[in-house]
């Protein structure tokens, strides 16, 4: 997978994917924010690859539900700037035993975003100065 990133004015920024795009940033300081930042868009991530997990589970279980809303909260710290913690709150109105939970639970922690942030990927940078 490659998504490609294009400054468009200032500090506003587009993310391209196959026919899909994101826009991030403002022009300048004065202007409005046009889309999530960086950091919210890393958690909206994380929330939405999680949800979709438990909708799947949902779906391959027969498990009648509704209401399905997440909150996934943010712990940062500076120095080096960075996310030290998610806080993911599942609301889902469903009739689960105990044995569902823990599987519901166990297949969330399964998604490839949460995966990617547990295990610390390696991220190599190269520059081509045109």
């Amino acid at each position: 997978m490659s998504v490609k990133i294009t400054r468009l004015e200032g500090m506003k920024f587009k993310a391209e994917y196959d026919g899909l795009e994101v826009i991030s940033g403002r022009v300048d300081k004065e202007s409005k924010p046009e889309g999530m930042s960086p950091g919210r868009l890393m958690t909206a991530a994380l929330g939405l690859c999680v949800a979709m997990h438990i909708a799947s589970y949902l779906k391959r279980h027969g498990v009648e539900a509704e209401g399905l809303s997440l909150t996934v909260e943010t712990r940062s710290e500076r120095n080096p700037s960075r996310a030290v913690e998610f806080n993911i709150q599942v609301d889902l109105k469903a009739d689960l035993d105990e044995k569902q939970r823990a599987a519901l639970i166990a297949e969330m922690g399964r998604c490839y975003v949460a995966n990617t942030l547990k295990a610390v990927p390696k991220i190599n940078i190269s520059l081509k100065a045109l």
